[in-house]
């Protein structure tokens, strides 16, 4: 019976955590990135956008990225602050990466079409 209940706790937590979403916008908020970081401005270190322009958005980006992520380089960003190593697994990196390089960018394209929208949508203006 015991072992039985052992199992079953194990195969819970295996499907629990397999199941779970490596989103990496949620990433970025459980490890606190936008305490140094922000998509579309420099705080105590790069922009997203920065870190796109240099890395680019392509699969092996992403990997360098993440590979940056756990083990930070320094010398690749002189007059930004240390970033510390994150000892997380390459997925999570991965994701994280992806979310740096690719969806932040889109979400401030996003941002920008619907803002231009309002601009021309001036309510003041409108005829009912």
């Amino acid at each position: 019976m015991k072992r039985d209940i052992a199992y079953f706790l194990l195969a819970f937590l295996i499907f629990s955590y397999s199941s779970y979403s490596l989103e990496g916008k949620d990433l970025f908020y459980r490890y606190n990135c936008g305490s140094c970081h922000a998509p579309d401005r420099k705080l105590v270190g790069p922009s997203f956008l920065e870190i796109s322009k240099r890395y680019g958005q392509s699969e092996k980006a992403i990997n360098k990225v993440a590979k940056l992520i756990i083990n930070p380089k320094p010398s690749n960003w002189p007059g930004y602050a240390y970033m510390p190593p994150f000892k997380i697994p390459f997925e999570e990196a991965k994701a994280l990466a992806k979310y740096v390089l690719i969806d932040s960018i889109r979400e401030i394209k996003d941002i920008e079409k619907r803002e231009n929208i309002d601009d021309i949508l001036d309510d003041e203006f409108q005829f009912h």
